[in-house]
């Protein structure tokens, strides 16, 4: 990053966006906007020829979805490009999506022009951003991922064979273990994993790689 001004380059396909993007960047001594693209195409040639310290990425694009440019764009090491998703998706598992590919920032679109503009500073100081939405669901993912490792050796044993389609009585002879142990088990495992019944018990631990 210059030591006057951060970089920005904004991507995304409406052009009153576009321009009410670079009406807010433009008061702002500290940020010059370098280029605009409105396709996932211009956007890598103009982050390459621009060397922006900033990508503003919309994830709707008519070429491209913003999660596949992500890691295109980005440049982890110190003092590359950093990306910022801008959007008006909301949803937990597109924001954790996004997260992963290696955006360093996740904002809304209805957010105020001062919570994108200290995005935008943070970011390109090497720092993260993150809406609500993110956060929230980064906590989810975290709670479910504990509540998966709680699970017993002994439980994750018995879900195995059910996954198989073993009936009770089978478990148990597999396990030589008690059809009333076996039902122990897979009543706290339902417990634990929010499950209603075996079917969903399995399905649970199948989204969650318990059953890997």
């Amino acid at each position: 990053m210059t030591e006057d001004k951060i970089r920005v380059l904004l991507v995304d396909d409406h052009p009153v966006v576009r321009v009410g993007l670079e009406r807010i960047l433009g008061q702002c001594s500290d940020i010059t906007v370098v280029g605009a693209a409105e396709t996932g195409g211009e956007a890598v040639d103009l982050a390459d020829a621009l060397q922006p310290d900033v990508v503003l990425l919309d994830l709707s694009l008519p070429d491209a979805h913003g999660l596949d440019l992500i890691h295109d764009l980005s440049e982890p090491e110190p003092g590359g490009r950093k990306i910022l998703v801008l959007t008006v998706h909301d949803d937990g598992d597109m924001a954790v999506k996004a997260v992963r590919a290696g955006a360093r920032g996740y904002v809304l679109k209805s957010s105020s022009g001062e919570e994108l503009l200290a995005a935008i500073r943070r970011v390109a100081h090497g720092g993260e951003h993150y809406d609500a939405v993110v956060v929230h669901a980064l906590m989810r993912e975290e709670a479910r991922r504990q509540q998966s490792t709680a699970l017993s050796d002994r439980e994750l044993e018995v879900l195995r064979l059910v996954s198989a389609g073993q009936t009770n009585k089978e478990v148990a002879a597999s396990l030589f273990l008690s059809p009333e142990t076996v039902k122990a088990h897979l009543e706290t495992i339902y417990r634990k994993l929010g499950a209603s019944d075996r079917t969903h018990a399995v399905a649970v631990a199948l989204r969650e790689g318990m059953l890997e």
